[in-house]
């Protein structure tokens, strides 16, 4: 679960996300969910910070908006984000 988030973090991410998809010539998030074939409903999550993005995800995310991988994980305080704990199998 993703930590509660300041409302300048949170808008901060989000507008740092509407620049990106903005100049990769993107009119608007149902377009570049369209072209991506990612949920409008999980980008908008993932840069309002109500949920972690996906590790799978971060790498087609950073090639669409032309960006390193560093840059979008610290565009949504993920460098920051504790480690899940380990299950106990034993």
């Amino acid at each position: 679960m993703v930590q509660k988030q300041s409302a300048e973090h949170i808008e901060s991410a989000w507008n740092w996300f509407v620049s990106k998809y903005q100049e990769q010539d993107y009119k608007s998030l149902n377009q570049f969910a369209i072209a991506t074939g990612m949920q409008k409903s999980s980008l908008s999550r993932y840069f309002h910070l109500e949920r972690e993005i996906p590790s799978g995800t971060v790498g087609k995310l950073c090639l669409e908006l032309k960006v390193s991988p560093e840059e979008l994980l610290t565009a949504v305080g993920a460098l920051g984000w504790p480690a899940k704990p380990k299950r106990n199998r034993g």
